[in-house]
């Protein structure tokens, strides 16, 4: 009897056969991951530094925030900062306060000097 595609049930060593529950992809806590990441994109240097800083945040006990970001929806368009930009504030007992941001400042363009290219030979 000679195997035909429709009935070549062969299977390669270590393949889950049909009958067994595939097993999910291990994940990784989040720690590793990390480390593992940083491997992959820095190498061996960056994956130690991702560890220890793995380790001093596992030192000093901090626990990651679980509070989502809170987002505002602002009642208009936001207006032009150049003329800077105020605030009045009332407070719980009747107090106002006003409140006034700067416009910010005019950056100095940046410079560029071009390198002269050297052809090896002398002029």
């Amino acid at each position: 009897m000679t195997n035909t595609p429709s009935d070549d049930r062969s299977v390669e060593p270590g393949a889950p056969k049909d009958d067994e529950p595939v097993q999910p992809e291990l994940q990784l806590p989040d720690d590793a991951h990390m480390v593992r990441r940083a491997a992959q994109r820095y190498g061996t240097v960056g994956a130690m530094l991702a560890g220890g800083m793995v380790a001093f945040d596992r030192l000093l006990g901090r626990k990651p925030k679980e509070e989502p970001a809170v987002v505002i929806e602002a009642s208009s368009e936001p207006e032009d900062i150049e003329k800077g930009i105020s605030l009045t504030l009332e407070q719980p007992d009747g107090e106002t306060l006003d409140v006034f941001a700067p416009p910010p400042g005019r950056r100095r363009a940046r410079a560029y000097r071009r390198r002269r290219r050297s052809d090896g030979q002398g002029a």
